[in-house]
């Protein structure tokens, strides 16, 4: 291996499975049916607290499941309390979201993207913190549908058979994607990333941790051009058609005009260039491999 330096709608039915004194389980049965789905380019799913796991499939609904738990630190829990979290669903535009929702979460949308916040100032808020909450969530998505999804804390993000892309984070846990096409970004802050491309890429990728290592698996005809940033990584590599392109100018717009700046880390190419791999990051190393199967 070569090393190189370098609309409102909300729907959230549930099955309860069973309640103890400081804690209540259920199922989750929430869809998004076709008719819903007539002029929707994308899905987009946000959690909180637990694992979020995409399957693409040839179908043509949204199907979520997977358990809820809701557990109150101190004192018994009624059924009251246990509603006031659940999975929230809005289609807005050409978008579905369905999102961790509970007193005290902020989520505002603006020029297609969802602004969610869970502050700790106001009385929900003070609400909140009486709680532990942990969603466990599996999705079945019409394959030819882009999906962003995302986690917090305590659950890994999965993904697997898109066929548009896929734009996934974390915070401190893993991201795993398999079997994707189409653009791809995946970002976590303490985890790691790894993803299979089903076929090579053909349109630009992104990749970003903080703490993590990043590892690439795509088909031996991979043509592209990857940039690089770390500092406390290297960038390694299998593929034997590699060669280092001259450091890239980049024009920036100031008060007085123009400037230029010459980026620190020189792109590699491998086979013969195209779409562009990205990578930055702060603790940790890239392996871009070619998948055997």
């Amino acid at each position: 291996m070569k090393r190189i330096l370098i609309t409102v709608l909300t729907l959230c039915i549930t099955i309860p499975a069973f309640a103890q004194k400081d804690k209540i389980r259920e199922e989750i049965d929430i869809k998004v049916l076709r008719g819903e789905l007539n002029d929707v380019s994308e899905f987009l799913i946000k959690n909180v607290n637990g694992d979020v796991e995409i399957q693409g499939y040839d179908g043509n609904e949204i199907i979520i499941t997977g358990t809820k738990v809701i557990e109150k630190k101190k004192g018994d829990i009624t059924r009251e309390e246990a509603d006031e979290f659940y999975l929230k669903k809005e289609k807005i535009g050409d978008k579905v979201y369905v999102y961790f929702y509970a007193p005290g979460v902020q989520v505002k949308f603006k020029d297609g993207k969802i602004n969610y916040n869970i502050g700790w100032d106001r009385k929900e808020d003070r609400f909140l913190r009486k709680f532990e909450y942990h969603f466990d969530i599996k999705v079945m998505v019409p394959d030819y549908l882009y999906v962003s999804a995302s986690t917090i804390n305590d659950g890994d993000v999965t993904i697997a058979d898109l066929k548009r892309g896929v734009n996934a984070g974390n915070i401190n846990g893993a991201v795993l994607i398999k079997e994707i096409s189409g653009r791809t970004q995946a970002n976590t802050v303490n985890g790691d990333i790894e993803v299979w491309f089903a076929n090579s890429p053909k349109e630009d990728s992104e990749f970003n941790t903080v703490n993590g290592t990043i590892e690439i698996y795509s088909p031996k005809d991979l043509s592209t051009v990857v940039t690089f940033e770390s500092l406390n990584g290297e960038l390694y590599t299998d593929f034997e058609n590699v060669k280092r392109l001259p450091n890239r100018l980049n024009k920036e717009k100031d008060g007085k005009g123009f400037r230029y700046r010459i980026s620190k880390q020189s792109p590699i190419q491998i086979g013969q260039g195209g779409p562009e791999m990205e990578f930055k990051m702060v603790n940790g190393s890239v392996y871009i491999r070619e998948r055997k199967s």
